[in-house]
């Protein structure tokens, strides 16, 4: 059998550098392209490691190698050919890959969440296709949770670590700044999706996610401090499944890229003792006010999901960049939602105008609480 040729799309990001490593580790997959937002550097030096037939950037910059491509083809340019692409893409950029997989029948390993917060209804069919596997932990843990399982399932919980936010006192958390936030205590990862980790809107999203991956299946979420427990499924009879160990991304990446029936090595000799209290609890509206607000943006629909996602990245970029309070994310998200005219979603263009809206009324709202 030929190898599974990978697109990894986002090599620069976390994600994307764990997949290369994995994709160079396997006999059984071979990586046929890589693709970067802007960071060229890196970028150099992942082709130099790994040797991928296509290098490609979205926004170079000046001085851009000859060998990289770049402008509008470069992201159907990194797809085309391959068997498989792993959308490691950040925000709402990520929706047209995964749309061009669609387009194009190429299996999607998608840890972009936001291309199906924000574009669901683009997406359905395809999902159900059953050419869509999905990297995010909590998701690839149900994925393989519900294999084998014929009969209905009672319900999806969502398991959560509470970010930073969890264990700053409730009178510090509204002025808590932007390096107290970005500690988590749990793992290392991107500025905005610690942020949002802290402002339960990550899983707000997840939530959102989870119903277009798995139907109209009752989703809730618990807080669980120590990661362990990646999700649970409530199956037909009462009982609970689940899937445990120490938080690794890798995990759920190799999965997706070996999904069905490719090889898989153990990547973890951790067990049961090593993992200590397994602990849960109620999620706190109170402390976690925008959680609300974006899964009520989910149960809605249309162009309301796109709008919530928006006013989080410009909300966010403004509390990392000192111009607003970690308390003020919540109120922007609130107001853009309050505001925002849902539409239906019938092409990417009903996506891309909902995002421009919010995006316009999200910066005034926060030129206001600077």
């Amino acid at each position: 059998m030929s190898a599974r040729r990978v697109a990894v799309l986002g090599s620069t990001g976390s994600v994307g550098t764990q997949a290369l490593k994995i994709i160079d580790a396997s006999e059984e997959l071979v990586l046929h392209s890589i693709l970067c937002r802007s960071n060229v550097d890196l970028l150099t030096r992942q082709r130099e490691l790994y040797s991928p037939g296509i290098a490609a950037a979205i926004m170079p910059g000046k001085g851009c190698p000859s060998w990289i491509s770049t402008g509008p083809g470069a992201l159907r340019e990194a797809i085309e050919g391959s068997d498989m692409v792993l959308n490691g893409i950040v925000g709402s950029a990520g929706l047209e890959a995964s749309l061009l997989c669609r387009e194009l029948g190429i299996t999607l390993a998608l840890a972009n969440k936001e291309s199906l917060v924000t574009g669901g209804e683009l997406l359905d069919d395809f999902v159900r296709s059953g050419r869509v596997i999905p990297v995010d932990s909590e998701h690839s843990t149900i994925f393989r949770c519900l294999q084998g399982e014929r009969r209905p399932v009672l319900g999806i919980t969502l398991t959560a670590s509470g970010g930073s936010a969890r264990d700053i006192p409730y009178h510090e958390l509204k002025e808590a700044s932007p390096d107290r936030i970005l500690t988590h205590p749990n793992w290392n990862m991107g500025a905005r999706i610690t942020v949002d980790s802290a402002t339960m809107v990550n899983k707000a999203f997840e939530v959102i996610e989870a119903r277009w991956l798995f139907g109209n299946v009752p989703v809730s979420v618990v807080v669980h401090p120590g990661s362990i427990v990646h999700s649970l499924v409530r199956l037909g009879d009462g009982s609970w499944k689940a899937l445990l160990g120490e938080p690794d991304m890798k995990v759920p990446i190799q999965y997706a890229l070996a999904y069905p029936d490719l090889h898989i090595t153990a990547l973890s000799a951790e067990g049961p003792l090593d993992w200590g209290r397994l602990e849960f609890l109620p999620l706190d509206h109170v402390r976690y006010p925008a959680f609300r607000m974006v899964v009520g943006a989910g149960e809605e629909g249309g162009t309301l999901p796109a709008a919530a996602n928006a006013a989080d990245e410009v909300a966010v970029e403004a509390f990392l960049a000192g111009r607003i309070d970690f308390g003020c994310i919540a109120s922007v998200i609130g107001e853009v939602l309050d505001s925002h005219e849902s539409l239906p979603v019938s092409v990417m263009g009903d996506v891309m105008d909902a995002d421009e809206r919010a995006r316009d009324r999200a910066r005034k709202v926060v030129r206001r609480l600077c």
